[in-house]
């Protein structure tokens, strides 16, 4: 066996790694990101990748599988700024970027975010050739309050897609 297929991308404790396709798990592998100008590292330490997981289930049970991070506080202000761009395992998977991410935040610390209901076609899901239409929250604010998120970033490339959820903190004004 190659010595690449051998080794399994961080981060190494996480479910699902195929190294014939390597982004099949939708866990982040395959695009780096930032978010505020601030880089998105990977949590490689599996003891913090638990402890996470833990303090995500008391604060919000819609969040699952966070094994990314952003370890300095971001200013609010740029908060929203999600920059993404296919790495080298995943640009033969999931190909150069075909449009800006899909970017869902979720408030850990109660924050009070502005947003109204929208209905949107979904593109990707289809009945009887017509995209099915979901209702969604957009936000309305182009900031961030003060506290903790997970911010679930899904990259859509020109061949395929993939996902990260990322822990971070904004920091006090």
């Amino acid at each position: 066996m190659p010595a690449a297929a051998q080794q399994v991308p961080a981060p190494s404790y996480a479910r699902g790694y195929f190294d014939r396709i390597p982004c099949v798990d939708r866990i982040g592998r395959c695009f780096d990101a930032t978010i505020g100008g601030k880089a998105v590292q990977v949590i490689a330490d599996k003891a913090e990748y638990e402890k996470l997981k833990a303090l995500l289930a008391e604060l919000n049970d819609n969040v699952r599988e966070v094994y990314w991070i952003v370890r300095e506080p971001v200013d609010g202000k740029v908060a929203l700024d999600v920059l993404t761009r296919p790495n080298a395992m995943g640009l033969a998977h999931v190909g150069e970027e075909k449009e800006e991410p899909d970017v869902t935040v979720y408030g850990l610390d109660g924050q009070d975010l502005e947003s109204e209901t929208e209905m949107v076609a979904q593109q990707s899901v289809r009945v009887n050739g017509q995209p099915v239409v979901t209702q969604q929250e957009t936000l309305t604010q182009d900031f961030l309050p003060p506290g903790r998120y997970v911010i679930a970033i899904k990259y859509l490339g020109r061949k395929n897609w993939d996902r990260k959820r990322v822990f971070l903190t904004v920091a006090k004004p």
